[in-house]
């Protein structure tokens, strides 16, 4: 049989698809369209903690493909979902896990459209997002300029010490912090975020579609490894951006004080907390400065917040409320080890 190349359906340049390999996601060029691929396998004991119902996990597993389609600011078309099952998974846990997953695609209106079953050792999740963007302005990590903005879909820090209270025994840990003045609140609200994290899709479309946005990335691994990710994107794509640099200001990072506090209550560094930890999944993306009243109009109805700035330092920074400066290092995500 004598298969034919669409003309509709062809990889319009090999050169594009390899250059953009190692950004949130992978592209290939269609015609005038772009097909955004994203993939990550989840492993029972290592992204999922033991609080986590199986209604989580399963939602979890399309949040994570889903928000690296929306830190390329495209729309989602649909999901893969291969999983390996235990011998000892009971009908009613296989139920409640298919029904996280059917649920969380029809909450992105990313329908579920195949995948795999298998037996395993433990629970693995392995999901494919598949989005389109209808034009080149993908958001890629790279193409940020000196003096734009450095902003976040939402606060950050929080899925770290939502994992440290879980881990340090909820009920204790959150009468500990509540007898130390932390609100209720924000206790549930860290929680809620490491066990049913939601990903910024809508967002990440809003941001491409404003034009005014430079640059994108999803917060998984942390603030630190995106920083850094989008620091070597742009070293290696373009010649005129080897000297820019970050700079973070600490006392822009939304609800540092109770963070800081938190941090001192749990035995914790608060910079491990805000920029290594990850599971955020909020956007970080750069803004021109010079059309941010723009942006400020046609985001009004969405949480965002400017924490920094770049410039041409070719450093990674972080700016301390006493005015000193220190490098923001990378620090390798552990996942829930």
């Amino acid at each position: 049989m004598i298969i034919k190349k669409s003309e509709s359906f062809q990889i319009v340049d090999k050169n594009f698809l390899r250059s953009h390999i190692g950004d949130d996601a992978g592209i290939i060029a269609i015609g005038n369209k772009y097909l955004v691929l994203s993939s990550d396998m989840l492993i029972e004991k290592h992204h999922f903690p033991k609080e986590m119902t199986f209604y989580q996990k399963g939602f979890k597993s399309v949040t994570v493909n889903l928000s690296d389609i929306a830190g390329m600011g495209a729309y989602p078309l649909g999901t893969l979902i291969s999983l390996a099952l235990p011998k000892n998974i009971c009908r009613n846990e296989f139920d409640e896990l298919i029904n996280g997953i059917l649920e969380a695609c029809s909450f992105y209106n990313s329908p579920l459209i195949g995948g795999d079953t298998n037996e395993g050792d433990e629970l693995i999740i392995s999901g494919t997002g598949i989005g389109i963007s209808d034009d080149e302005n993908v958001l890629m990590q790279y193409g940020f300029k000196n003096k734009d903005l450095i902003a976040i879909s939402g606060e950050i820090g929080l899925s770290a010490i939502g994992f440290e209270i879980l881990n340090q025994g909820l009920e204790k840990t959150k009468k500990r912090l509540i007898d130390e003045s932390v609100s209720s609140e924000f206790i549930d609200k860290s929680v809620s975020k490491i066990l049913s994290p939601i990903a910024k899709v809508n967002e990440g479309l809003l941001l491409k579609e404003s034009n005014i946005v430079t640059s994108a990335t999803d917060i998984t691994d942390g603030l630190s490894a995106e920083l850094h990710q989008m620091y070597n994107s742009s070293n290696k794509h373009s010649k005129k951006s080897k000297n820019l640099g970050f700079l973070i200001y600490k006392d822009k990072i939304p609800s540092i004080d109770i963070i800081e506090k938190i941090a001192i209550l749990l035995n914790k560094d608060y910079q491990d907390l805000i920029f290594n930890f990850g599971e955020d999944f909020e956007l970080l993306f750069t803004i021109n400065s010079s059309k941010f009243n723009e942006f400020k109009d046609y985001f009004k109805a969405e949480e965002y917040y400017i924490i920094g700035e770049v410039n041409k330092s070719n450093k990674i920074q972080l700016s301390l409320s006493n005015g000193k400066i220190e490098d923001i290092k990378l620090k390798g995500y552990e996942h829930f080890k």
